[in-house]
């Protein structure tokens, strides 16, 4: 009974699907223009289908054991590939000028992807939550505290990760710490970025 609900909630907080709404989100609070905001969104998501689709050709063809990448041996293909990935929107945002918030964004993945390669080598820490964990305080941090509310949520995913062996305690713990920490770092960079645009 309760494995196929953690099975749904450990899908629906996957992180490729956690981080579709994030650029409109975001490009929206930054320049308050929602038609900007989407013509950016849909950029941004093309991005995420080709992640996702390699995810699923990876498992198709046995380089990946599942959708979560549950193996820590079969991870680095995984962060080299999203690393190829970041760079190619890096490229293409630099190219069409961008919001600077996504830019921020694209820094702070491409900064976990390497924090979660390290760590990867030591404890195959949970990138479910690290990316709830990180959007539930960045959307805080940004909106308003309410989000907050959403705390409630990582215990969830947590128990989700655990029950269906993906994770063990530990490693959500590690995850929820890293996706935290990232974000506190990139939030502070975000006002600074924020702050000198606005002087200039």
């Amino acid at each position: 009974m309760l494995t196929p609900l953690a099975h749904i909630i450990s899908l629906l907080f996957n992180p490729v699907v956690l981080l579709f709404p994030v650029p409109y989100l975001l490009v929206v609070r930054e320049t308050g223009n929602p038609v900007y905001a989407l013509k950016w969104t849909i950029f941004s998501l093309f991005f995420l289908v080709i992640i996702g689709i390699f995810m699923g050709y990876a498992v198709r063809k046995g380089y990946f054991t599942d959708f979560d990448v549950s193996k820590r041996e079969q991870r680095p293909l995984l962060f080299l590939f999203i690393f190829l990935i970041c760079i190619l929107y890096f490229l293409s945002l630099l190219y069409l000028q961008g919001p600077v918030v996504l830019f921020i964004i694209l820094a702070g993945i491409l900064c976990s992807v390497l924090v979660f390669s390290f760590l990867n080598t030591r404890i195959k820490a949970s990138i479910h939550l690290a990316t709830v964990s990180a959007l539930i305080f960045s959307f805080s941090m940004l909106y308003s505290d309410v989000f907050l509310l959403l705390l409630i949520l990582i215990p969830i995913v947590a128990w989700s990760r655990i029950h269906i062996k993906r994770h063990t305690f530990e490693e959500t713990i590690v995850g929820t710490a890293t996706g935290i920490v990232i974000t506190f770092l990139f939030y502070v960079l975000f006002k600074i970025v924020l702050g000198m645009s606005v002087s200039v």
